[in-house]
């Protein structure tokens, strides 16, 4: 009785094969696995996994956009060519190579493939943006005191003088000492926000004699740069930004909905595919001139 129990569930499942319905409620992919290659106009996903029998899950996205350095939700929906995914399996084990090489190995054989006939594809970046300028700053805030494009909190110069917030902010608070950043003039508004520190009614920014963006080198008749002495009021008006700095890291988390996965008659389903995650996909500093 048993014997016959367990064949026709065998039976029962290759009937469902046969009608195209196969319903697979997992894969043996592990999320942090994800990994990708391209670039702008073609982006490689995948995910290998080669601990039982080799596999892998691929998707391909050939778009312009360019991805990874905004926070927020990309959604392509699957159409068997430019958005693309392949289930693939193979008699040996595979690695990077297979996926980011100019010219892709001929082995290992695939042995079985399906295509994704349909599906929402959802890449979820989370970005992290840090001028590294000695202020704790919210990062939920769309504050920008310089109107210059970038938001305080990865401005690397808050109030747009040229001079770099982290060297108006005085020793004693980047020490811990005070508590209260630089304030030359008294005005109550610190240095790293006001965009005349001396107060002698000539823009930080212009208080630049040689015209290097640099107001900090420029000196007259002391010690003391121009723009920190309230007794000196050169003006070169200089209407331009310095190059800015901050520090992007990003992670991205891929997943399909509503996956369908073909190979001729045979079909595999999936609610919800997580295809994996990575971590740190970009993590470099971004240099960049504000525009006026």
């Amino acid at each position: 009785m048993r014997k016959f129990f367990f064949i026709s569930i065998i039976i029962s499942l290759l009937a469902s094969c046969n009608d195209g319905d196969v319903i697979v409620t997992d894969f043996n992919f592990v999320s942090n696995n994800l990994k990708t290659c391209g670039g702008i106009g073609s982006y490689t996903f995948y995910n290998i996994n080669n601990s039982f029998a080799a596999e892998s899950i691929s998707l391909v996205l050939e778009t312009n956009d360019i991805l990874f350095i905004e926070n927020g939700i990309n959604e392509y929906t699957l159409n068997g060519t430019s958005y693309l995914v392949n289930y693939r399996k193979y008699d040996d084990d595979i690695d990077d190579d297979y996926f980011c090489s100019s010219i892709p190995p001929i082995t290992p054989n695939v042995t079985n493939e399906y295509y994704g006939a349909s599906g929402l594809v959802q890449l979820t970046t989370i970005v992290i943006k840090d001028d590294n300028d000695g202020i704790l700053e919210d990062i939920t805030s769309d504050l920008d005191s310089d109107n210059d494009g970038l938001l305080d909190y990865y401005d690397d110069d808050d109030d747009g003088d040229n001079v770099p917030t982290i060297n108006e902010l005085g020793p004693d608070f980047l020490e811990g000492i005070s508590e209260f950043p630089l304030d030359t003039d008294g005005d109550l508004i610190p240095d790293y926000l006001d965009v005349d520190d001396d107060n002698d009614s000539v823009l930080t920014r212009y208080e630049d004699a040689n015209g290097d963006l640099d107001p900090t080198n420029d000196f007259t008749v002391s010690n003391i740069p121009d723009y920190l002495n309230e007794n000196t009021a050169n003006n070169n008006t200089i209407d331009l930004y310095k190059i800015h700095t901050y520090q992007l890291t990003s992670d991205i988390e891929l997943i399909i909905n509503n996956l369908i996965l073909v190979n001729g008659t045979e079909q595999i389903t999936k609610e919800t595919m997580v295809l994996g995650n990575q971590n740190n996909i970009i993590n470099g500093t971004v240099s960049l001139t504000p525009e006026f």
